[in-house]
């Protein structure tokens, strides 16, 4: 392959710690998403190894997306490639993606026959499906763009992202010979997403240029050299025009997380309100009053609800949540609410972490 040796984003520090989980968060144009190709690649080009793609929804994976796949291979590669699929399992959600040499016209038992490259596999495809479709020897599963632009009115799945991943890996990596290796790449929209909250990361540790090592995860927060921003620059004017663009672009900064208000530790004078209960979440509110905000909002892991007194009803949305001392929301609870609204629509909230504003924003329309 043809590739620069020191420009562009590269996985080897992250995979050098052989952890499960490997995240690459970066400036857009960086290389994240092309070197995660590169590591698929020779994993089928030299040890005959596929790999597993995901994306969030069936919507996603489109004829245009493989054929760009294909486009950026080419770019490095001595000899043409072409993908080959049906394009009638575009629609089931699950489509095996087979390698085929450039410019050659094959027939569909043909492509049948060859080994599959990668498994792009929808995660709103339902479980049963994905596990009775057998694919051996796995070597990645690769989750790109695995932050969503909530701003810009992406969505994350109503299901838990983080359970479904691990349900798929654990499917497949039985047939593996080595344990597969999850990477994931995402430009840093923000430091909130379900897979970060499931693995428990300490967001406020994410920083540009930062490298974080956890008990089965790597952080690369890559930042590009202003050899690499000229570049950019040179080929993409756009980057110049708007200054908050150019922060989120060359700096690496979240920037969906800036405007919200983080105090770490709970005010003086403020008391427990109420207790929510999402997944195996929970937020609680405290209300008091503050020289500016009226609520505080700190998110727990599981374990905090043993300090919770027994008769502190817990709110829940979903039957799936529900625990000793739960309650299933109901309209009437809307008036008891109604404050915390309303601070929340005059910015008179604070969180303990940004995690604990996009929980809230969550559950926002129901209350």
């Amino acid at each position: 392959m043809k590739r620069d040796k020191h420009l562009h984003f590269r996985w080897n520090h992250a995979m050098s710690y052989h952890k499960t989980w490997n995240f690459a968060i970066g400036e857009r144009e960086s290389g994240k998403s092309v070197d995660s190709w590169f590591l698929i690649w020779n994993a089928f080009h030299y040890h005959n190894r596929p790999s597993i793609v995901l994306r969030r929804r069936t919507a996603d994976i489109t004829s245009a997306y493989i054929e760009d796949t294909a486009n950026v291979l080419n770019k490095f590669l001595e000899e043409p490639i072409q993908l080959l699929y049906m394009k009638g399992d575009i629609k089931q959600g699950i489509v095996d993606v087979k390698l085929g040499k450039a410019g050659v016209d094959y027939g569909w038992r043909e492509v049948q026959q060859l080994p599959t490259f990668f498994r792009v596999i929808s995660l709103s495809t339902p479980m049963n499906r994905i596990k009775s479709l057998f694919l051996k020897d796995v070597k990645y599963m690769f989750n790109d763009e695995f932050i969503c632009n909530l701003r810009a009115g992406e969505k994350y799945l109503t299901a838990d992202e983080f359970f479904l991943i691990k349900e798929i890996y654990t499917t497949y990596n039985r047939e593996a010979s080595t344990p597969i290796r999850i990477i994931a790449a995402g430009n840093p929209y923000s430091v909130y997403t379900p897979l970060f909250m499931g693995l428990g990361v300490d967001t406020s540790k994410l920083k540009p240029g930062a490298f974080i090592v956890g008990p089965n995860y790597v952080i690369d927060c890559f930042k590009v050299s202003d050899e690499l921003k000229k570049i950019i620059l040179a080929n993409n004017p756009m980057y110049e025009f708007d200054d908050s663009y150019r922060r989120y672009a060359f700096s690496g900064e979240a920037i969906n997380d800036q405007n919200i208000r983080i105090q770490k530790t709970e005010p003086k004078g403020f008391k427990l309100k109420f207790v929510f209960k999402m997944g195996k979440d929970f937020i609680s509110v405290h209300r008091g009053e503050g020289s500016d905000f009226k609520f505080w909002v700190c998110k727990h892991k599981s374990d905090w609800v043993s300090k919770v007194g027994k008769r502190r009803k817990i709110i829940v949305f979903n039957f799936g949540d529900m625990i000793e001392g739960a309650v299933k929301f109901n309209p009437d609870m809307i008036v008891s609410l109604a404050q915390l609204k309303s601070a929340m629509d005059k910015r008179e909230v604070t969180f303990n972490c940004i995690d604990a504003q996009y929980m809230l924003e969550d559950i926002y329309s129901m209350i």
